[in-house]
């Protein structure tokens, strides 16, 4: 692959972005810095540079990516349900085990933290919940069309209820710490946004 490719540039901008996501994940935002991401990466930092100038812009960059790979991966999973508390008990434990197991809170917690005074990051947070709303949204849509849920229900007042919901588990697992128990609070995310299905 030539070096100059558009083919060999979003390689490499996947990569840094990959090496980004795990050395932000182990050092938080503001404990990496730009040549540990490199090292990470196995980029120069040059190279680094070259596709991104400055962390926020990287860390940006980062954010909209995972948060897009983790709804596409979980709208073909939940394409493969039929049943619709199936396919919420699906969305909710696929939240709950990424947050457990890539351990990405603390990304989003470090975004609230200096969002007011980077409006970029206030930006990229938008769009975070932006995305997060009409993927309920459009859960909330299909369950209409089949009868799930009760036809009058106010879609975009739930979706952003819903968005509300899920950054309240990321701030309640920042709190917890180690106390933070994924099962209880799997049934409880499942418990409440259930009473919006039809039994």
């Amino acid at each position: 692959m030539a070096r100059s490719s558009p083919a060999h540039a979003a390689e490499m901008r996947h990569r840094i972005l990959d090496g980004a996501h795990r050395a932000m994940l182990a050092g938080g935002y503001r404990g990496t810095t730009m040549p540990a991401i490199a090292a990470e990466a196995d980029v120069s930092v040059g190279l680094l540079y070259r596709y991104f100038a400055s962390k926020e812009e990287l860390y940006l960059a980062m954010c909209d990516s995972v948060t897009q790979a983790q709804l596409d991966e979980l709208a073909v999973q939940m394409s493969q349900i039929s049943d619709a508390r199936e396919r919420l008990a699906s969305a909710v434990s696929f939240f709950v085990e990424s947050l457990e197991t890539e351990r990405w809170g603390p990304i989003i917690t470090t975004g609230w933290a200096e969002a007011d005074v980077r409006p970029a990051l206030r930006d990229m947070l938008r769009r975070r919940c932006d995305q997060i709303r009409a993927f309920a949204a459009m859960f909330l849509r299909e369950a209409v069309a089949r009868g799930e849920v009760e036809p009058d229900i106010d879609v975009e007042e739930l979706s952003l209820a819903i968005a509300m919901l899920m950054d309240g588990v990321i701030a309640h697992q920042a709190e917890s710490g180690e106390r933070f128990d994924p099962d209880l609070v799997r049934r409880s995310v499942i418990g409440l946004a259930g009473r919006t299905l039809r039994r």
